[in-house]
């Protein structure tokens, strides 16, 4: 009993306790401070901004201005979540809600040249290019000549149709960035307007040389095929005006240049064919002209200036058999009976010489040479009237006044053959040779050799 009582006075004695002791404070539990705060606030900001940044490069454009928007409610002071967001409303065609962006960018800081250049080129999409071209020079200069605030410059000068100044920047953002694709395919779209498709196709090749391993690039090299034969077609141009100006070699040289771009291009190898033909190269005219054929088997021009070419190589079969190909391909070529009439009468083969000539008429009765020829195979043939009318036909249509004499004093042989053979007839004439050569015929003085046409668009190229 006494135990128990001491023990109860011990008790009374001891401090009082509470029944649950606390636990320490937590560290997460610990107060910050603004600075801490702020540092964390920014953190996630920027997490969200690079969030954002990888949605844009991957065109997840809605994902994008989700995650820039909540990046600026984090930091309403980042000017680069409020420019990315107006790429992305950019990209979406949303031009006014970008600029708004860009404008609050701007406001936070006004020599930010990346904003500067993105609201110009919205202002660009806008139609508003006096806007766009002085955000973009503002850009310019103060971005210490940023190779994509350059080109972006470049562009809106290609817009506004000043493309002395869009080269003058576009080549300046290439000096800046020697991978800079954008600036090439500027380029080469100014090029190929100007018609300066040599330079066109500088452009387009250097943008395939940069294109990334396994992209695609067969639209760029369809574009390249399409200026390779427009700049083909150019030189063509060029050639015939240069020989069209009796500058044979020159012509020759740009038809050169068009067969390097377009192998094979007919209207090269038929024009610079017939200009070898023209200069007495007939050789190397008829390498020409087989060549065209090989592409295009079924011009009947080209067989017939071929056949032309044999006619003076002297190999009149090989001659026949390219005219009667050609004839087959076009029965309407006057030109063609007319000139395949001439190995006919070369050959001694009157009649057929006759048909060809008669034919040729029939198909073209304008042409003076097609009535000579006739008249030269009815004296041939003893028939001096018909001579006479395709040879009076031949002096109404000549307009030269050296081959009207020609044709005039053979009126006059043969009028006055018949006037002592036929005393109906009342011509009075002079006594020379009612004979002479049969002619090949001629288109175009100017531009055809032997009846063929320099420059007819008659190929499939």
């Amino acid at each position: 009993m006494r135990k128990i009582l001491f023990c109860l006075a011990l008790v009374a004695l001891l401090p009082a306790l509470p029944l649950f002791a606390e636990a320490p404070p937590s560290p997460d539990e610990v107060p910050l401070n603004e600075e801490a705060l702020r540092a964390i606030t920014q953190a996630d900001a920027v997490a969200l901004y690079n969030s954002g940044v990888d949605a844009l490069r991957q065109n997840h454009l809605d994902d994008a201005i989700s995650f820039f928007t909540r990046a600026i409610e984090l930091d309403p002071q980042d000017k680069l979540s409020y420019n990315n967001r107006g790429v992305a409303l950019k990209r979406k065609g949303r031009y006014d809600k970008a600029i708004e962006d860009y404008n609050r960018a701007l406001e936070i800081d006004p020599g930010y040249s990346y904003a500067l250049a993105n609201r110009g080129t919205s202002r660009l999409k806008k139609g508003d290019l006096q806007g766009a071209l002085a955000d973009l020079t503002h850009a310019a200069k103060g971005s210490r000549r940023d190779a994509v605030i350059t080109t972006t410059l470049g562009l809106v000068y290609k817009e506004m149709g000043d493309t002395e100044n869009a080269i003058k920047e576009l080549k300046r953002g290439i000096a800046l960035n020697k991978k800079n694709v954008r600036a090439y395919k500027a380029l080469a779209e100014i090029y190929e307007d100007k018609k300066m498709y040599d330079q066109a196709l500088d452009a387009c090749n250097k943008v395939i040389d940069l294109a990334e391993k396994g992209a695609d690039v067969g639209s760029i090299q369809a574009k390249v095929r399409q200026l390779r034969q427009l700049y083909a077609e150019d030189l063509h141009t060029q050639g015939l005006e240069q020989y069209r100006a009796g500058m044979h070699a020159k012509a020759i040289s740009l038809w050169n240049e068009a067969l390097k771009t377009v192998p094979g291009m007919t209207a090269a190898l038929r024009d610079r064919g017939l200009t070898y033909h023209k200069t007495g190269k007939h050789k190397q005219a008829v390498e020409d002209f087989t060549k065209a054929l090989e592409d295009d088997s079924t011009n009947a021009e080209v067989f017939r200036v071929r056949a032309d070419a044999y006619y003076r190589l002297k190999e009149a079969d090989k001659a026949l058999e390219d005219y009667d190909k050609a004839l087959k391909l076009n029965p309407q070529d006057a030109i063609g009976y007319n000139n395949r009439g001439l190995v006919y009468h070369e050959k001694n083969e009157s009649d057929r010489a006759l048909a060809d000539y008669s034919q040729a008429i029939a198909l073209d009765s304008s042409n003076p040479t097609f009535f000579e020829n006739r008249a030269l195979i009815y004296i041939v043939k003893g028939k001096a009237r018909e001579a006479l009318e395709d040879y009076r036909s031949a002096l109404r249509l000549t307009t030269d006044e050296k081959i009207r004499e020609r044709i005039q004093e053979r009126v006059s042989v043969i009028a006055t053959y018949l006037e002592e053979h036929d005393p109906n007839s009342s011509l009075q004439s002079e006594d020379t040779s009612a004979g002479g050569t049969p002619s090949p015929a001629e288109a175009d003085s100017e531009t055809t050799n032997r009846g063929g046409e320099i420059g007819s668009d008659t190929s499939s190229d």
